[in-house]
C-alpha cells in the first residue's frame, strides 16, 4: 500500500506540471464540536513550477498558502496566492490575492463574519482591488457529512484597471487607468460534503452587485474537489468561473481558470 501511494504521488507530480496549482483544501469549515480554549491551527501549502522552452524559456510559478486559527469562539482564516510567468527579462503575467476573514461564534448556525482582501491580475488589466465587508452567515449541517451555508451582506470595493487586456479596437485614444469605487451587495451559497472517506467536494456561488444595479451582477462559481492520498497530501481539481455584466474596462465578460494540484496539509 505504501508503494502504491508513493508511485501515485510521483505520477501526480509529473501530470500536475501542466497546470497552475490551485487552492483545493477548504479550511473555512464549521463543525458541531465544542469550542476549544487552546488555539488550533490548520492549513495547507501548494507550490508549483513549470518550465517551457520555445523561442524563449518560460518559467511559470505558483504558490498558495492557506491557514486558519481557532480559539474560543473566534475563527480567523488567512489565504494568499501568487502566480507569475517569467521569460528571463520581464514578468508579463502576475496574478494573486491576500485575504483575511474573521468569524465570531463560528460554530453557531447564524453568526457574523467580516473580511478584507487585496487582489491583482495583470493578465486581465486589474492593477489592484481592495475589498472590505461584512456578512451574516447561516450554516446547516447534516450528520456531519455535509454542510450548507448561506450568507448575505455588503462590501466596499476599490478597483483600478488599465487597458492591457482590451481589444485594440476598443481602446480609447487617450488611455488612462480607470478607477471604480462603490458599495456592493454580497450574497453566496456554499455546499460542501464528503463523497467517500477519502474524497470531498465544495461548490460556492457568489452574487455581487451595486445596489442601484442589482441585476447587473458579478457572478462567480468555485468548485473544489480533492482526494486524500496520505495524511498530509491530497490531489485535487479547482475550477473558477466569473461572469461580470459590466466590467470596468471592455474586456470579455466571462473568465475562467482550471487547475490540478498537489497540496500539503498541516
Amino acid at each position: 500500500m505504501r508503494l502504491i501511494k508513493t508511485c501515485t504521488l510521483a505520477v501526480a507530480m509529473v501530470l500536475l506540471t501542466h497546470f497552475a496549482l490551485g487552492q483545493i483544501i477548504n479550511i473555512d469549515k464549521t463543525d458541531t464540536a465544542a469550542y476549544q480554549k487552546k488555539a488550533i491551527w490548520n492549513g495547507n501549502v501548494a507550490l508549483g513550477l513549470e518550465v517551457d522552452k520555445e523561442k524563449k524559456t518560460l518559467f511559470d510559478g505558483s504558490n498558495f498558502v492557506d491557514a486558519s486559527l481557532q480559539k474560543n469562539k473566534e475563527l480567523f482564516v488567512f489565504s494568499s496566492s501568487d502566480r507569475f510567468t517569467y521569460d528571463g527579462s520581464t514578468s508579463f503575467l502576475n496574478t494573486g490575492y491576500v485575504y483575511l476573514r474573521w468569524r465570531h461564534d463560528f460554530k453557531a448556525q447564524l453568526h457574523p463574519e467580516t473580511f478584507v482582501q487585496f487582489q491583482w491580475d495583470a493578465n486581465r488589466g486589474m492593477r489592484h482591488r481592495y475589498v472590505a465587508g461584512a456578512n451574516l452567515r447561516y450554516n446547516f449541517w447534516h450528520r456531519r457529512e455535509w454542510e450548507m451555508t448561506f450568507a448575505t451582506g455588503v462590501f466596499y470595493e476599490d478597483e483600478l484597471w488599465d487597458y492591457s487586456a482590451v481589444d485594440s479596437a476598443l481602446v480609447p485614444k487617450n488611455t488612462v487607468n480607470k478607477a471604480s469605487k462603490q458599495i456592493n451587495s454580497n450574497s453566496y451559497m456554499k455546499w460542501e460534503g464528503s463523497i467517500s472517506k477519502s474524497s470531498s467536494i465544495a461548490v460556492v456561488i457568489f452574487y455581487q452587485a451595486p445596489f442601484g444595479e442589482f441585476f447587473s451582477p458579478r457572478i462567480s462559481m468555485n468548485v473544489h474537489f480533492d482526494v486524500e492520498v496520505t495524511k498530509h497530501f491530497a490531489l485535487g481539481i479547482l475550477y473558477n468561473g466569473l461572469y461580470d455584466a459590466k466590467p470596468v474596462v471592455p474586456i470579455f465578460k466571462f473568465y475562467y481558470s482550471f487547475a490540478n494540484s498537489l497540496v500539503f496539509k498541516f
